[in-house]
């Protein structure tokens, strides 16, 4: 495995690999235009290019042989919580890992990637994660590594809203 950062010749690998792990994880939760209108605004090709113009933006993605199987990114925070910081504190933004490499440690490897990219950009700060009220398996992950939950808001895809929790790490 290798992880690199992302620059834009990796970008058709990140879009093909970022539509299909959030089709993976959450595609059967919304109806197809919904999706379709989610994954265009935000995986496109030329939205990915927006995003990794952005110097505030740290993303990874991780290789084994020449398939993209994971990646992560991570920015300012974004969160809709009246103590969450742009200017002070880092989000863990994505982390989505294949489901033909699920279970070997790759998901916590990266999580521990972004908190240290978060803990060197953002010293002494909290980091902040939003996370989908029903992914058990991420909430555990993030609990573990010392995220707690403190706030909710929901997080549109297409028309649809999803429950989403706000977890922070001091």
């Amino acid at each position: 495995m290798r992880i690199l950062p992302v620059d834009p010749r990796h970008i058709p690998a990140l879009s093909q690999l970022a539509i299909e792990t959030f089709k993976e994880t959450f595609g059967h939760l919304y109806p197809p235009e919904d999706l379709s209108a989610f994954l265009i605004k935000s995986y496109a090709p030329v939205q990915l290019e927006i995003d990794l113009a952005d110097p505030a933006q740290f993303w990874r993605i991780v290789y084994d042989g020449d398939d993209a199987v994971a990646y992560l990114q991570c920015g300012p925070v974004g969160l809709p919580h009246p103590d969450a910081d742009p200017k002070h504190a880092g989000e863990l933004k994505r982390l989505y890992v294949h489901s033909s490499q699920q279970g070997k440690g790759l998901g916590k490897w990266l999580l521990t990637i972004a908190i240290d990219w978060m803990t060197e950009t953002y010293p002494g700060n909290p980091q902040w994660i939003g996370v989908w009220s029903q992914n058990h398996k991420a909430q555990a992950l993030y609990n573990a590594c010392g995220f707690e939950r403190v706030g909710e808001y929901q997080f549109a895809v297409g028309q649809t809203l999803d429950d989403e929790f706000i977890l922070q790490r001091p």
